[in-house]
């Protein structure tokens, strides 16, 4: 019994963190905002979580990717642009990012209110991933690798604009299926 209600406790923690942390972002975020809106002691949190920034971390692990070994993950025959449920998305790149909509507060933190944590520049190195991913698959090698860029970039911020205005996941796969033709298509890819 007593198991159940430490479980029971570490899920309000992390409810609790989850919404202090998507209201605030990390910097602002106070643990006795979040331990008020758990409904336990600000000290109990320790028992759960060393800091902040660990309970961070446990906040974030359902989106923490290693983005460069997803955007590889698939090969060519997995590839299939017209048939994909996401133009252009491999089967783990597409599960990945559903898996993401699952997950919208955590990655729209990990990506927009992570400033003075470890992960301060994930959107940055995501979208350094998915450039080499799409330098490496263009058809026209002489694209402009700033151009790339710029893609890349805009793709992300296409991506948490999804997130952010989330109405579905049915919805948001329409969305993004049309994103990804039209960067994709118009790139050679």
């Amino acid at each position: 019994m007593a198991q159940v209600l430490k479980d029971e406790i570490r899920e309000r923690i992390l409810i609790a963190a989850l919404d202090e942390f998507y209201e605030r972002g990390y910097q602002l975020a106070a643990m006795r905002n979040i331990a008020t809106n758990a409904q336990i002691p600000t000290g109990l949190i320790y028992s759960y979580y060393k800091n902040k920034a660990d309970l961070f971390d446990a906040i974030l692990r359902p989106v923490l990717y290693d983005w460069e070994r997803v955007l590889t993950a698939g090969g060519e025959d997995d590839k299939k642009h017209l048939n994909a449920e996401i133009y252009g998305l491999s089967k783990a790149e597409t599960e990945c990012l559903l898996n993401l909509f699952d997950h919208r507060k955590e990655f729209i933190i990990l990506i927009d209110k992570s400033d003075g944590t470890k992960y301060e520049c994930e959107k940055e190195r995501f979208v350094k991933d998915i450039e080499a991913h799409l330098l490496k698959h263009r058809d026209d090698a002489s694209a402009d690798a700033v151009f790339i860029h710029i893609i890349a970039n805009n793709f992300v911020d296409g991506l948490m604009q999804i997130m952010y205005h989330y109405k579905g996941k049915e919805w948001a796969i329409m969305i993004l299926h049309k994103l990804s033709k039209m960067y994709l298509s118009g790139i050679g890819l």
